[in-house]
């Protein structure tokens, strides 16, 4: 995603940060934002307080007053008890903040995930929204944990240099010395050279840490990618088991894990530069100002409690102006993971609304006229199709491999939006059954109900029965992996049980008794056509069988063109 840094963090806010804090939940949590920088606040002040009681401390060895250094170390205790207790309870409502801005976010992007079926258009399109699981799993709560840390490490900082850089130019006085006959006198010379150091410092950090925003979004895709074919080996086992795919699995896993290791050396190589250079940064900074400061102390200008003082006051101001240096890395990370993010926000709301129409009518029968169907990357499936289907008219589709059946049943259904046409139906129920059936978790009567629930468990038995499946009935509260539990004869029937349970008026078959044999087939067609009278059924499949249970049939040919025939 090629944007500028502004163009970047406009998007960022306006489709990622924005939504939530102008929703419902917004009051809770700008009451969580507001008592974390409350205690922040707190906590900086006793920073404030902290560097003071340093020069006091130190003053007070250096003039060997024993009552005072006592009396200083029991003012440290209170401060240091407040400190922890602010440090807590700020972290405790950040925590608070990042887990609702997380739920919030969440459900928001699984809302439009699947609003109108966004998640099947962006499966058939396949453009650059891969791994979508793995960006509504972990890259939400990456985003969020990084946005907060950042944006409130940089305020907090912001206040930070405010509150010590007065300090630090107060401590620092003035230096003056002669170059070449010209005599110079730099007031709060140490604050320049704070200045001085953290901007040579950032430079060379962004530099060198630039090339981590592509090789972390990278990294990312390739882990999710890993993750991804682990999932898909655990779904298949079985098939995987009777292949005797074993081998060219661990291949697939060896290769894309080889990705993962390749792309984490040349990060690997790329951090190394960075932390070389963070320590160098860092080990400097510690005799830096002692450099700077040594002067004024030498020539008896501060005392030793001063001096101690202005090295605490401008540590704070060179880390506060330092905070890319620092925190480059996860500045790196929070770019790659937002961008993935944006990217598969903006790729949601970008869908563009299908050119096949489907609507509505009070009639029972559906039409459908289109000038042609295509394919998502714009080659031609089918031209000038014009089909009826009407109530009571049991049709089967058939043809050969590749000529559209199951897009067409597609097409009724109103997934394929790929084309240019108008589809009709009645406004009466629909079912639609594929050839492998959805087994989504939990028990089996909620698979047996599934997408809704509110059949009773008789008429489930009653269901399981009249599909040959009276064995599960003992198990119908039995919460299982069904997809693995049951062959596909038996998701199929289960699936047939289903249509007993919803009992729609249309019912589309696409090769949904495919893993039957042909008598267990034409006995649950029976069974539906005495059950269901008043559902009409549109099949697809090849068996010759299926013509005599079928009244119409309607058969696609490979040119583009239909048969249709009265079987």
């Amino acid at each position: 995603m090629a944007l500028s840094r502004f163009s970047f963090l406009h998007q960022v806010w306006t489709h990622l940060i924005r939504p939530y804090w102008t929703s419902k939940d917004k009051w809770s949590a700008i009451g969580l934002l507001m008592g974390h920088l409350a205690m922040m606040g707190f906590f900086i002040g006793l920073s404030v307080w902290l560097n003071y009681w340093n020069n006091d401390f130190y003053t007070s060895i250096q003039e060997l007053n024993s009552s005072a250094f006592f009396y200083l170390l029991g003012i440290f205790s209170i401060l240091a008890a407040f400190s922890i207790i602010s440090f807590m309870l700020k972290s405790y409502l950040l925590q608070k903040l990042e887990m609702r801005w997380r739920e919030w976010m969440t459900q928001h992007f699984i809302e439009s995930w699947t609003h109108n079926r966004r998640y099947y258009a962006l499966q058939l399109k396949g453009d650059g929204t891969d791994n979508p699981d793995q960006r509504i799993a972990d890259d939400i709560s990456q985003f969020i944990v990084n946005t907060l840390v950042l944006s409130i490490g940089f305020l907090q900082e912001c206040i930070m240099l405010v509150s010590f850089l007065g300090i630090l130019w107060g401590l620092s006085g003035t230096i003056s010395f002669s170059i070449v006959g010209f005599h110079l006198s730099i007031p709060g010379y140490m604050c320049w050279g704070a200045i001085l150091y953290a901007i040579a410092g950032t430079f060379v950090s962004t530099y060198l840490g630039r090339p981590l925003i592509r090789l972390s979004y990278e990294q990312q895709r390739r882990e999710a990618n890993f993750r991804y074919s682990l999932m898909r080996f655990r779904e298949n086992t079985e098939e995987v088991a009777l292949y005797g795919g074993e081998e060219k699995e661990k291949g697939i896993f060896k290769d894309r894990f080889s990705h993962i290791v390749d792309n984490f050396n040349v990060i690997l190589k790329r951090m190394l530069k960075i932390h070389s250079w963070n320590t160098f940064y860092g080990q400097f900074n510690a005799i830096f100002p002692a450099l700077l400061a040594a002067p004024r102390l030498f020539s008896k200008q501060l005392t030793f409690g001063g001096f101690m003082q202005t090295l605490g006051a401008f540590n704070q101001v060179s880390s506060s102006l330092s905070f890319i240096i620092t925190n480059y890395p996860g500045i790196a990370s929070w770019r790659a993971t937002t961008n993935r993010l944006l990217e598969f926000k903006l790729n949601l709301e970008n869908v563009p609304p299908p050119t096949l129409t489907h609507n509505t009518h009070d009639d029972a029968v559906i039409h459908i006229t289109c000038d042609h169907i295509g394919l998502p990357h714009g080659a031609l499936l089918r031209e000038d199709l014009h089909l009826s289907f009407k109530k009571g008219e049991d049709t089967l589709i058939t043809g050969q491999t590749g000529s559209g059946k199951s897009t067409l049943a597609r097409v009724i259904a109103g997934l394929w939006p790929y084309g240019s046409g108008e589809i009709k139906i009645p406004s009466s129920s629909f079912l639609f059954l594929p050839q492998k059936p959805y087994m989504p978790l939990g028990s089996l009567a909620s698979v047996l109900q599934y997408p809704t629930s509110h059949a009773s468990m008789t008429d489930i038995a009653s269901a399981l029965e009249a599909v040959g499946l009276k064995g599960f009935t003992s198990r119908l509260q039995e919460i299982n992996d069904w997809s693995r539990v049951l062959s596909l004869g038996e998701q199929q029937r289960i699936a047939i049980a289903r249509v007993l349970l919803t009992k729609p008026h249309w019912l589309v078959l696409d090769e949904a008794t495919s893993a039957m044999d042909e008598a267990s087939e034409a006995h649950l067609y029976r069974m539906l056509r005495e059950q269901l009278p008043e559902t009409t059924f549109i099949s697809i499949g090849h068996r010759e069988s299926l013509k005599s249970l079928h009244i119409r049939e309607i058969r696609l040919d490979g040119e583009g063109t239909l048969n249709k025939a009265a079987a």
